[in-house]
């Protein structure tokens, strides 16, 4: 997938990486959207240490929890998987929406938040 207009971030997201602003980045990844007055970043965070979408729980998301994050993005390969109930809840307790979708749908839902000035982290494999 390819991003024909670049807002400041993702310009490109393949089976293995991730590009942003040209810099390309390993799956999986970690990456945070904030909105900088009138000036959406994306930020390259680290690479993700758990190995696939399901090892994921509440405390993976911490760093975004903390950071103000206010929809979490978990982008989860080619097609789309969910995460346990117990992890949506936790979430959703907190105020945090969470989204589960492809990998490529979720890089352009995250650029579209981003755009939108949402406070957005995303989780990609």
């Amino acid at each position: 997938m390819n991003i024909e207009e670049s807002l400041g971030g993702i310009t490109a997201a393949g089976e293995h990486s991730i590009e942003i602003d040209g810099i390309s980045h390993p799956l999986p990844a970690v990456i945070a959207g904030r909105p900088q007055g009138s000036v959406e970043t994306v930020s390259f965070i680290c690479r993700q240490p758990e190995k696939q979408a399901q090892d994921l729980n509440e405390q993976s998301f911490q760093a975004a929890l903390d950071d103000g994050a206010e929809v979490i993005i978990v982008g989860t390969g080619a097609k789309q998987q969910f995460l346990p109930p117990r992890t949506a809840a936790a979430l959703a307790a907190r105020g945090v929406g969470l989204e589960c979708m492809s990998t490529a749908a979720a890089c352009r839902t995250f650029m579209l938040l981003t755009a939108e000035g949402r406070r957005v982290w995303a989780w990609l494999w």
